[in-house]
């Protein structure tokens, strides 16, 4: 059988590669069957013998072979024994495993993802946040010198200009009490600053001219008060009610400088009256072409040889002066009516036509692109063309918007504002004409491109700028831009509050007013922002009105003009109203002025007889409203005795006392060191809320609209709590028998083991107020600390305390642990510890 073996595996071999191939060792040339005979015949011919055997082991150990391993038999039992192979390949649980692991390196993956992104995200933010804050701390540095400036530029002028103002804001709000109209802007505007430069005032003037023409001339008849609230300072910027009204305000602004260019011709006229001799036609046309002989032409001719001149006039220069003043009609008149002097620009005259009758004076695109053309032609021919034919193109078609500006026509601030203005398209998106757009925000963007410094360059006249401001209707950048020149804060906070009487400024959110920051921008596309009136005001009101209640009382009722009656969106300014009036009276501090007094008789304050401008209708409504917020702002930061005397303005003696109980709680919990670190407690002396509390309940406790409200349980809360207050006060003093007099007047704690006083005590914790019962465990401790500390302080002394001394003082401590057993529940275990430890400590020393 193994013979049989071996051969398999011989064949099988033969089937391999020879190994000798690779190693260079030659081939035995015999089979197995020889080399199985040769083997036997030598080891038949040779004997063995010790000394072989030796040799042997050398020979083969000199070559490297472990002849002993050689020669041990090999085991062979287990060769082909059946082997239990345990079954590892569970296909399952491996794809499991895999998949779990897979699993586990994504989410680690994407959590390292995540982290990454969200530090990124974090200082992002953090850098966007600090960016913030450091233009706030920028603009508070700025704000906290406003006091300074205002001292510094204090005269009686300035005075006497602030009382006026306050006077015309007074006046303002006694007309929406009677909800009637007020010309605001001309009673402001009358408030002239005779302090600075005539050419400043007369600026600041034209300003306030602006802004009346800017309401008046929109076309809008809707009130005076919130006229543009709804479509200009709450509507979504690209609503078509918005659209609209940006559109009469730009006919408007544009109005007022073609206003402004007229009287310039009429100055002009009138200084050379003498020379020119213009006569008493008084039409607009003859006045006109007096100007432009006396502007464009001298003894000698034409000044300009560009000029067209058809029958001894430009025609052109005429008809761009027609239009600049503002008397389009006027200008499409006179070319229909001189037809032949256009003969060579007949197209022109269709043009204008069409350019007149178009709504919002937009041409039809293929009219534009006719224009176009043609203006091409003159703007860029070999031939010279007269400029102002070349303006009238571009006008009419609004060609190459890309340049703003034309230097051979447009010599001054005004005229380029004007051009600008005519330029303008202000579009919705579903409009036809809203090709080769020019918006107002896109006007906005470039007027902002500019410094103030650019069209002032020498800096002495803020006004300038300000009015272009205006003009291109950028009311908050333009208060905000005011508001940083120091002094004109005065100036700069009225017309802020002309703007919102008319709707014509947007304010931040209420939830927003707590930033320092007096200006943001929520969509820097459309050019929208928002400025901080409601800080304008109050901060206002703190630095120029910190003497006149009555003055700073009506700068705060001005946010309630943001209703929802006027068109703002919401209540909220309304409500931040109330809120700037409850803060109002807490920092004046001067109650019986703002809210009345209830001495002698009932006498209403300010507030109160003017609560319709805050929308408040009803004597509970202002209760509610504007009596209980203020009230409870007081007891918030330890002025209870206000809220007290608030509280009985209201009538609401439940709440009066349940202060009183507060107040004197608060005291009770905290030593009066302690309260003075706490904002929320009062720092008055225990000396001063006893004899409050005091001579408010004896004073009220003669009405009976008191008594009939406050039952004799409520009051005689407040009678205990007085008492523990007066003992607390005594104990601190280290008046102990005071202390215990006082204590024992309270009645509800226990000072002689009587078991049946005990009792009724006992049951009586039961029905005690809640702020009574939770100071009793620290009374307790403190009345076991004055009986401990008596015993022992007479212990100490040579000659002992009799003993029916020390008996009384034993049993007063056995008294208080009896009554501290009985409401344990109310007490904690280290109380209960401490009250035990005296008690054991006084029983001791006597045994």
């Amino acid at each position: 059988m193994p013979n049989k073996k071996l051969r398999q595996i011989l064949e099988r071999s033969k089937m391999l590669l020879p190994s000798s191939e690779n190693t260079g060792i030659p081939e035995i040339q015999r089979t197995w069957s020889q080399l199985e005979r040769d083997i036997k015949q030598m080891s038949e011919r040779i004997h063995p013998t010790q000394e072989l055997h030796a040799k042997a082991h050398y020979f083969l150990a000199s070559s490297g072979i472990d002849t002993e391993h050689m020669t041990t038999p090999i085991d062979t039992s287990q060769t082909f024994s059946l082997k239990q192979v345990e079954n590892n390949t569970d296909l399952q649980k491996f794809l499991g495993e895999e998949h779990e692991n897979r699993l586990i390196n994504i989410i680690e993956a994407k959590r390292s993802q995540n982290v990454d992104d969200f530090e990124t995200f974090y200082n992002d933010q953090f850098e966007e946040i600090y960016q913030c804050i450091e233009k706030e701390k920028q603009q508070e540095i700025e704000n906290s010198v406003d006091y300074k400036e205002y001292e510094k530029y204090s005269n009686a002028t300035l005075v006497v200009r602030i009382n006026d103002y306050a006077n015309v804001v007074a006046n303002l709000n006694n007309n929406r009490l009677k909800n009637l109209d007020f010309d605001l802007i001309q009673n402001l505007a009358n408030i002239r600053n005779m302090s600075e430069l005539k050419k400043a005032q007369d600026c600041a003037f034209e300003t306030w001219d602006i802004i009346k023409h800017l309401v008046d001339k929109s076309e809008i008849t809707s009130r005076l008060e919130g006229r543009f609230t709804k479509t200009y300072a709450s509507q979504i910027y690209q609503e078509f009610s918005a659209v609209k009204t940006r559109r009469a305000l730009i006919s408007s602004a544009k109005s007022w400088l073609e206003n402004q260019a007229s009287r310039a011709i009429n100055d002009t006229l009138n200084r050379h009256a003498q020379t020119i001799k213009i006569g008493g036609n008084p039409s607009f046309n003859h006045r006109l072409n007096a100007f432009i002989n006396l502007t464009f032409k001298a003894a000698s001719g034409w000044t300009d040889e560009r000029l067209e001149i058809v029958n001894d006039s430009p025609i052109w220069a005429f008809i761009f002066y027609l239009i600049r003043c503002g008397r389009l009609e006027l200008a499409a008149q006179f070319v229909d009516a001189n037809r032949e002097k256009f003969a060579g620009d007949r197209k022109f005259v269709s043009y204008l036509e069409e350019y007149v009758r178009a709504d919002y004076h937009c041409v039809s695109k293929a009219t534009q692109e006719a224009i176009l053309a043609d203006y091409h032609a003159l703007e860029y021919g070999e031939k010279e063309v007269d400029p102002y034919k070349r303006i009238l193109y571009k006008i009419l078609g609004r060609c190459e918007l890309h340049k703003r500006t034309f230097s051979e026509v447009i010599h001054n601030t005004e005229d380029y504002i004007w051009l600008q203005l005519t330029l303008v398209r202000e579009v919705v998106d579903e409009e036809s004409h809203s090709f080769n757009r020019y918006r107002l925000c896109d006007l906005q963007k470039h007027i902002s491109s500019y410094n103030s410094s650019y069209f002032d360059p020498e800096n002495t006249n803020p006004w300038i700028y300000f009015r272009i401001m205006i003009l291109t209707l950028q009311f908050e950048k333009a208060i905000d831009f005011l508001y940083k020149q120091k002094n004109y804060r005065l100036e700069t906070v009225h017309f802020a509050v002309a703007l919102v009487y008319h709707g014509l400024l947007r304010i931040i959110p209420a939830n927003q007013i707590d930033t320092k920051l007096m200006f943001i921008t929520k969509c820097p596309e459309s050019e929208v922002h928002y400025f901080n009136f409601p800080r304008l005001l109050y901060q206002y009101v703190q630095v120029f009105l910190t003497e006149s209640r009555q003055n700073g009382l009506q700068y705060l009722y001005l946010l309630s003009l943001y209703s929802q009656i006027n068109g703002y969106r919401d209540q909220s300014m309304i409500q931040l109203a109330k809120s700037f009036v409850c803060q109002f009276i807490l920092d004046t501090k001067d109650f019986v002025t703002l809210l009345g007094s209830t001495e002698d008789t009932l006498k209403p304050g300010l507030i109160e007889s003017q609560k319709s401008l805050l929308y408040i209708e009803s004597k509970e409504k202002y209760v509610k409203e504007i009596l209980y917020p203020t009230a409870e702002k007081c007891i918030e930061i330890g002025r209870c005795p206000d809220a007290v005397n608030i509280y009985i303005l209201a009538h609401d003696y439940n709440k009066m006392v349940d202060t009183l109980a507060k107040e004197l709680n608060d005291a009770l919990k905290q030593f009066q060191i302690d309260r003075i670190m706490d904002c929320t407690l009062s720092d008055e002396s225990n000396t001063v809320i006893i004899e409050f509390a005091t001579k408010t309940m004896q004073y009220y406790d003669r009405f009976e609209a008191f008594t009939e409200v406050i039952t004799p349980e409520r009051q005689s809360t407040i009678r205990i709590l007085i008492q523990l207050l007066k003992f607390r006060t005594a104990y601190e003093e280290n008046e102990y028998q005071r202390a215990l007099q006082h204590l024992e007047q309270a009645n509800i704690i226990p000072l002689t083991h009587d078991h049946q006083l005990n009792r009724n005590l006992v049951q009586q914790f039961d029905s005690l107020d809640e702020q009574t019962k939770s100071n009793v465990p620290e009374i307790l401790l403190n009345v076991m600390d004055i009986l401990y500390k008596t015993w022992a302080h007479h212990n100490a002394r040579p000659t002992a305390l009799p003993q029916f001394a020390s008996d009384d003082l034993e049993n007063q401590a056995k008294a208080i642990l009896i009554f501290a057993g009985s409401i344990q529940y109310n007490i904690t275990n280290d109380i209960m510890m401490r009250l035990n430890r005296a008690y054991v400590s006084m029983m001791r020393s006597s045994i």
